[in-house]
C-alpha cells in the first residue's frame, strides 16, 4: 500500500531560484525590437524604489506568466504580411583581397608535400626499425647465454630499454634545437675541429672531437665530419643523391664492412655527416705509395672489397661508384667502403625528378611563368619560332604524377609511388669513367653486376699500376670508347708476371653483363622466375650476397672468407695516437672548382707584385691561366706546365699556389630553371636551404664504441714498394662525375 501511496502523491514542483531571467524568443523584426527598447526604457524610467532596474532581480514568476508578459507587446508577424517588410540597411564591407601565388608559395607547398610523403612512408613501411632489430639481437644473445642468471638477463634488458629511451630523448633534443635556432650552427658547435682531412667539390672533411662539459675529461675519440655545402648541391640538383647517401648510412647501422654513421644534422648553409674516423687513409693512397702490389697482397684487399660490396648488395643497394678512393683503411688495417653519394636503391625519394615534379606541377597549376636565364629565353624564342622542340622542365613527370589509368589499382599515394615511381632509373649514367661497366656507359638498363666489373678493374690496377681502358689522349670520352669496345681493347701486359688463375678471374668479370661471373641468380632464366622481393623499386635486380661464384673461383681457393675480418692484414697503419693523420694528404685534394674569387675582384697591383720576380714568359703563362675559369683538369695541366719550367722547386710551388689563389671561381650553370632565373633564384635558394632536407637529422645510439689499436714499431709493408714514377701519372683523386 505504501507503494501505491507513493505513486498517487502529487508530483514535486521544482521552482527556479531567483537569478538571471531565462532567455525568451523575440520576433525578428527591427521595428518591433525598437518598440520593445522604447517601452522598456519608459517603463523603468521612474523612481528606483518603486521600479527595479533591469539589473536587479525580479520576484518569483511562473514561466508562463513571464513568457506572456514578454510577448504581450508584440504582434504576430504572420498576421500582417507587411509587418516583416522594412528598409534594408546596406552593409559597407571591404572587398576580399585574394592573395596572388608566388614562388614562395610553390617552394613551401612542395616542401610540405615532400616531407609528409617521405615521413609517412617511413612510418608505414613494413621494414623492421633499428630499435626492434637491436632488441631482437639482444634477446637472441641472452637466450643463447647459459651462464647468466634470469636476474642478470632482466637487468640487461632494463639497461637496454633505458638506453633506448635516452637515445630517443637525445634525438628529440637535436631536432628541437635545430628548429628553435632557425638554422644556426648549434649542433655543429658541439664538435671541436682538430684539423681538415680533405677537401672536394662537395665541401670539406674535418677531423673532429665531441666537446665535453667543463670539469669532465676531454674525450679521446675522434670522428670524420663531412661538411656539405647546401648551395652548391642545390644548384647541381643533388637532393636525391644526398638523401640516398644519408638513408643508406642509416640503414647500414651495425655493418662490419661499411663506414659507420654516428650522426647527421644540418644548419642553414651545410649538411653534416659525422662518421667513424679511418686513420689509415684510403686505398688509393696505398696504391700511390706502392704503385704495384704483389699478387697475394692484391688478393687480400680484393677479397675484403668483395665482402664490402656484398654487404652493400645485402641492403638492396647498388654502389655505382666503386673505385680505390672509396675504400678506407681502419686502424686495424681492414677495409671499409664509403662515399655513397651515387648509391641507389630505386626508391622514388632518391630520384631528382620526384622533387622537380612537385615544384613544376604546382607552378603550372598556379599559372606562374619562369623565364630562366639568357639561354632559356633564347631557347623559348626558338621554340616559339618553330626552330626546335620544347624541352620539358620536369623530365620524368609520368613516373611521379598519378593518372586516371593507374590511380585506381593501388592502395593509396605511397603504394602508387612504390609501384610506378622509378620505372626507368636504371639507365642513369653515373660513376667514374675508368671503373664504369659498359652497360652503364651506354645508358642501358643495369643491375648490381656493374659493381663487380669495377672490382675487377681495381684488381687489374693493383697488379699492373694502371686501369686497363685509360686513354692517355682523348680523355674521358676515349676511355669510354675503349670500355665499350672491351672485347678488342682489353689485354694483359707482359710485365709484371701475373698468375693464370688471376688473369682468368679478371677475364670472367671484365666481359659482357650476361656472361659476367658473380651469381647464377642473375641468369635470364632465373630473372624471369625471380620473386619480386629480389627486386628494388626501380626494377633492377639486386641479390644479397651475390658473389658466390667469384668467391668459389680457384684464385680465392686459400681465402678463409668467414674469418677474414679476424686476420691481420698485410698493411696495418702505424698509428701513434687517435688523432694521427699522417696517412692523409699534406695538402688538401684539389676540388673541381677553385674557392678563390673572380680575378676581376683582385687588385691588379697585387698580381703584378706577386709575379715580379719571374720572367715575362712565366708571367704571361700565369696571367693567362688566371684569366679564365678552371676546373681540376685545367689545373693539373697548369701544374704540368709549371713542372716543365727551368726553375727551382720552391718557385714551382709558389706559382702553383698563385694559380690557386688568384684563379677565378667557375660555377656550373644551375640545372633547375628556377635557380637560373635572376628574379627567383635568391628566394628559391634561400627557401630550399631551409626546407629541402627536412628529416635529415639522425643520431646513432650511444654505446659499443670501438677503440683504436695503437701500433708501435716499424710499419708493416704491403709487399715490395715501388718508387712512384711517370708511368703512374694518371693516379689521382677523381671526381664522382
Amino acid at each position: 500500500m505504501s507503494f501505491l501511496a507513493a505513486q498517487l502523491d502529487p508530483p514535486t514542483v521544482v521552482r527556479k531560484t531567483p537569478g538571471k531571467n531565462r532567455p525568451s524568443l523575440f520576433p525578428i523584426n527591427p521595428e518591433s525590437a525598437q518598440d520593445d527598447e522604447t517601452k522598456t526604457s519608459s517603463e523603468f524610467s521612474g523612481d528606483k524604489s518603486s521600479s527595479p532596474s533591469p539589473r536587479d532581480s525580479t520576484g518569483k514568476t511562473s514561466v508562463d506568466s513571464k513568457y506572456n508578459a514578454k510577448s504581450a507587446g508584440h504582434t504576430n508577424p504572420g498576421s500582417d504580411p507587411l509587418a516583416s517588410i522594412s528598409e534594408v540597411t546596406p552593409l559597407f564591407t571591404k572587398p576580399v583581397e585574394i592573395a596572388e601565388p608566388t614562388i614562395q608559395t610553390v617552394e613551401k607547398a612542395s616542401a610540405a608535400k615532400i616531407f609528409f610523403e617521405t615521413h609517412y612512408h617511413r612510418l608505414t613501411s613494413s621494414d623492421p626499425t633499428a630499435r626492434s632489430v637491436r632488441c631482437r639481437k639482444l634477446k637472441g644473445a641472452l637466450y643463447e647465454d647459459n651462464l647468466m642468471t634470469n636476474l642478470e638477463k632482466d637487468e640487461k634488458l632494463l639497461s637496454f630499454y633505458q638506453r633506448e629511451s635516452d637515445h630517443l630523448r637525445e634525438l628529440r633534443v637535436m631536432k628541437a634545437v635545430n628548429a628553435r635556432e632557425g638554422g644556426k650552427e648549434k649542433t655543429a658547435l658541439q664538435y671541436e675541429v682538430v684539423r681538415v682531412l680533405g677537401k672536394g667539390s662537395f665541401g670539406v672533411v674535418r677531423l673532429v672531437r665531441e666537446k665535453t662539459p667543463e670539469g669532465v675529461e676531454k674525450s679521446k675519440e675522434v670522428f670524420a665530419m663531412k661538411v656539405i655545402k647546401k648551395s652548391d648541391m642545390l644548384r647541381n640538383s643533388q637532393e636525391g643523391h644526398l638523401r640516398a647517401e644519408r638513408d643508406f648510412l642509416v640503414a647500414a647501422e651495425g655493418s662490419r664492412w661499411i663506414v659507420a654513421l654516428r650522426a647527421s644534422f644540418q644548419d642553414m648553409r651545410h649538411l653534416y655527416l659525422v662518421m667513424d674516423y679511418m686513420p689509415g687513409g684510403d686505398f688509393l693512397g696505398l696504391l700511390i705509395r706502392d704503385n704495384i702490389l704483389p699478387e697475394p697482397v692484391a688478393k687480400w684487399y680484393i677479397a675484403e672489397m668483395i665482402l664490402c660490396i656484398e654487404e652493400t648488395h645485402a641492403l638492396r643497394w647498388i654502389h655505382r661508384d666503386v673505385k680505390p678512393d672509396n675504400f678506407l683503411i681502419s686502424a686495424s688495417g681492414h677495409l671499409k667502403i664509403s662515399d655513397f653519394g651515387l648509391a641507389f636503391d630505386g626508391h622514388w625519394s632518391h630520384d631528382q625528378s620526384y622533387f622537380n615534379n612537385h615544384r613544376y606541377s604546382i607552378l603550372k597549376k598556379l599559372g606562374i611563368n619562369v623565364e630562366g636565364d639568357a639561354l632559356d629565353q633564347k631557347e623559348a624564342e626558338d621554340v616559339a619560332a618553330g626552330l626546335k622542340p620544347a624541352t620539358p622542365n620536369n623530365v620524368g613527370r609520368e613516373r611521379h604524377e598519378r593518372t586516371s589509368s593507374t590511380a585506381s589499382d593501388d592502395g593509396g599515394l605511397l603504394n602508387w609511388r612504390n609501384r610506378y615511381g622509378n620505372r626507368t632509373l636504371a639507365r642513369s649514367v653515373v660513376g667514374t669513367s675508368q671503373y664504369m661497366a659498359p652497360e652503364v656507359v651506354r645508358g642501358e638498363r643495369y643491375d648490381a653486376r656493374c659493381d663487380w666489373w669495377s672490382v675487377a678493374i681495381i684488381l687489374y690496377e693493383c697488379l699492373y699500376g694502371h686501369t686497363p681502358f685509360l686513354a692517355e689522349e682523348g680523355g674521358r670520352h676515349q676511355t669510354k670508347v675503349n670500355i665499350n669496345n672491351h672485347a678488342k681493347t682489353f689485354a694483359f701486359p707482359h710485365k709484371p708476371i701475373v698468375s693464370r688463375r688471376c688473369q682468368d678471374l679478371m677475364r670472367d668479370i671484365i666481359c659482357a653483363k650476361d656472361d659476367r661471373l658473380c651469381s647464377k641468380r642473375y641468369n635470364k632464366s632465373s630473372l624471369i622466375q625471380a620473386a619480386n622481393r629480389n627486386r628494388d623499386y626501380a626494377g633492377r635486380y639486386v641479390y644479397p650476397y651475390d658473389a658466390e661464384d667469384i668467391k668459389s673461383h680457384r684464385f680465392f681457393k686459400d681465402v678463409d672468407w668467414a674469418h677474414l675480418h679476424l686476420m691481420t692484414p698485410p698493411f696495418v697503419p702505424n698509428i701513434k695516437s687517435t688523432e694521427d693523420t699522417h696517412y692523409f694528404d699534406e695538402e688538401d685534394p684539389i676540388s673541381d672548382f677553385s674557392d678563390s674569387v673572380s680575378c676581376a675582384e683582385q687588385k691588379i697591383g697585387d698580381i703584378e707584385n706577386a709575379l715580379r720576380p719571374f720572367s715575362q714568359r712565366i708571367q704571361l703563362l700565369a696571367t693567362g691561366f688566371i684569366d679564365r675559369p678552371h676546373d681540376s683538369v685545367t689545373l693539373r695541366k697548369f701544374d704540368r706546365d709549371i713542372d716543365n719550367l727551368s726553375i727551382n722547386a720552391e718557385q714551382k710551388t709558389y706559382l702553383k699556389g698563385f694559380g690557386r689563389h688568384y684563379g677565378p671561381k667557375d660555377r656550373k650553370r644551375p640545372r633547375d630553371k628556377l635557380l637560373r632565373d635572376r628574379s627567383t633564384a635568391p628566394k628559391v635558394l634561400q627557401l630550399r636551404k631551409q626546407s629541402a632536407f627536412l628529416g635529415y637529422t639522425y643520431r646513432r645510439i650511444r654505446g659499443g664504441k670501438e677503440g683504436f689499436k695503437v701500433i708501435r714499431g716499424p710499419m708493416p709493408r704491403a709487399g715490395s714498394s715501388v718508387v712512384m714514377n711517370k708511368s703512374a701519372w694518371h693516379r689521382a683523386r677523381l671526381s664522382i662525375h
